[in-house]
């Protein structure tokens, strides 16, 4: 009888190719919700192939494949079923569409797998170690060893090599502020955007993998066919401003201008020529170091720019305040508004970048005044009478001698925003600063609690009227009961001790139908409504 691959949802003839090359497999569909059943009175059937983009029918095959002990491969059509492969740990999976000898492999590595017996956790994290040295588990993508395997030959025949070194910058705040999830997703659109692009390059041989497992550099092998001349340093840089167009325009699409803002790729390559009295690895590991210095001094170029155009936006006051809603969650009606900084200048969008930036220049207390002076302009004609205004305000700047209580007219329709960039190290001394601005009216919300600093510590340090929940936290709340749970009980302690409870970061009906059950008072997201520069004298709300 011969061995047989079944097939759930798909209908591929590079499967069926790639079951030929498997000594003549056989392919055969079967009723997904009939998996279980099938495969218990079947002894022929060494795999199944499902896809990964209907969640019901993977979720059925990943138990029926712990129940019946068959090896399971997962066809992934985009970024987000990919993640899903992998969270629910099938034993293999390809990025849609694939050649048949990429189907062929990976069906034989998840056959391999299955029938390899693991005897204890260490056996385990060995093999977890193993499958890393191949591939990325996030993006697909072979890894180092891999690559020089594969191009060892062409590298010899052709006799040298350009390395490409991608090194995508602010990924790691990308992290921070929005969570690990968010940043897997961009590293996915980024690893699919540059596959892409190379792709369209031309028929050139080239090569692309990740430095590191889960790591957010990319390595490219350019090795150019017999009679062919090698990148020049202007072509290099020209392709890496078209590809640092359009990864910033798939990480736009895929999830908003505001993470798109914080992208930044950086370009060094190096040139290698083939020496037989030298190790290959050895050459292209010098190679990939020479590469990696080009990209930092390339960096370091660019950050130097940067401070040029901060130096120019202080002084011509290029920034500019965009208001975002913040509502009532029972009633919709607006509360208030936070104003969010952005630069005017392109490569200072971001307030994120612009700090650092301003960190970096010794010029933190310069642009924060510039930026509270802007937020401040909104209360003339764009805020209703009896809303709030939401400044960020980072502890550091309550040690500049020009931020004092007397800085507004109305301090009663301002809420400060404790921003914390840095931790508050002397909390006894900050609360006596703050106590000048609470007895001239202000009040006072602790930014991102649930995230870095802004702890359990913060709230009951500095006693804040409002409580503003981290993006990381209501993110897929609605199918995350620990989530929940915290939410909950951070509204109890609210209603407790007089303060209210923002959920900001809300972009799904399922996520604010959840906060709202939880008995949050104010929301703010996208689902609700977007920043703007100018913010309407809406449906107003009293503030108490």
């Amino acid at each position: 009888m011969s061995d047989t691959i079944l097939l759930t949802d798909l209908d591929d003839a590079a499967i069926v190719e790639a079951a030929a090359q498997l000594d003549s497999w056989r392919v055969e569909r079967v009723d997904p919700g009939h998996l279980a059943e099938t495969i218990r009175t079947r002894r022929d059937v060494r795999a199944v192939l499902t896809s990964a983009g209907a969640p019901d029918i993977l979720r059925a095959a990943v138990d029926a494949a712990r129940r019946c002990g068959y090896a399971l491969v997962a066809a992934c059509p985009d970024d987000a079923s990919r993640r899903r492969a992998i969270e629910l740990q099938v034993h293999e999976w390809y990025n849609v569409p694939a050649t048949v000898d990429e189907i062929a492999s990976r069906v034989k590595s998840a056959v391999a797998r299955r029938a390899t017996p693991i005897a204890s956790s260490s056996d385990r994290a060995e093999r977890v170690e193993q499958e890393q040295m191949l591939h990325d588990s996030l993006t697909g993508l072979p890894t180092l060893p891999v690559m020089i395997e594969r191009s060892r030959q062409l590298i010899k025949d052709r006799g040298e090599l350009v390395v490409l070194y991608f090194n995508f910058v602010r990924y790691s705040k990308i992290e921070e502020i929005y969570g690990w999830e968010k940043l897997d997703a961009v590293l996915e659109t980024t690893a699919a955007s540059v596959r892409d692009f190379l792709d369209d390059q031309s028929d050139e041989p080239t090569r692309v993998m990740v430095g590191f497992t889960n790591d957010d550099d990319y390595i490219v092998f350019h090795v150019p066919p017999s009679g062919v001349a090698a990148a020049t340093d202007a072509e290099i840089t020209e392709m890496a401003s078209r590809l640092e167009r359009m990864v910033a325009s798939r990480i736009e699409g895929a999830h908003g201008e505001d993470v798109a803002a914080l992208f930044d790729i950086y370009v060094g390559h190096a040139h290698v020529y083939y020496n037989p009295k030298i190790r290959l690895e050895r050459l292209i590991y010098r190679g990939i170091r020479e590469a990696a210095n080009a990209a930092r001094s390339v960096e370091e170029r660019e950050r130097a720019r940067r401070v040029a155009d901060l130096r120019t936006s202080l002084r011509e006051r290029g920034v500019y305040i965009d208001y975002h809603p913040i509502v009532v969650a029972d009633t919709m009606e607006i509360f208030g508004y936070e104003a969010l900084a952005r630069g005017q200048m392109r490569s200072l969008r971001s307030p994120e970048v612009m700090f650092d930036v301003a960190d970096q220049a010794d010029l933190v207390w310069e642009l924060s005044r510039l930026c509270r002076s802007r937020a401040l302009e909104g209360l003339d004609g764009r805020l209703g009478a009896n809303q709030l205004l939401f400044v960020n305000v980072d502890p550091h700047d309550f040690d500049d001698p020009a931020f004092n209580e007397r800085e507004v007219d109305e301090p009663h329709r301002v809420v400060i925003e404790i921003t914390e960039r840095t931790a508050i190290k002397d909390y006894p001394k900050f609360r006596n600063r703050l106590r000048a601005f609470r007895e001239a009216g202000f009040r006072f919300a602790v930014d991102d609690a649930g995230s870095g600093y802004a702890g359990l510590g913060s709230i009951a340090n500095l006693e804040p009227d409002f409580i503003k929940l981290d993006i990381s936290l209501i993110n897929a709340i609605d199918t995350n009961f620990i989530k929940q749970n915290l939410v909950e009980t951070m509204v109890r302690f609210a209603n407790d001790h007089g303060a209210k409870v923002i959920a900001e970061g809300v972009e799904r009906a399922e996520e604010f139908k959840t906060v709202r059950e939880l008995g949050v008072h104010l929301v703010q997201g996208f689902y609700l409504h977007r920043p703007a520069s100018h913010a309407p004298v809406a449906q107003q709300t009293t503030a108490t």
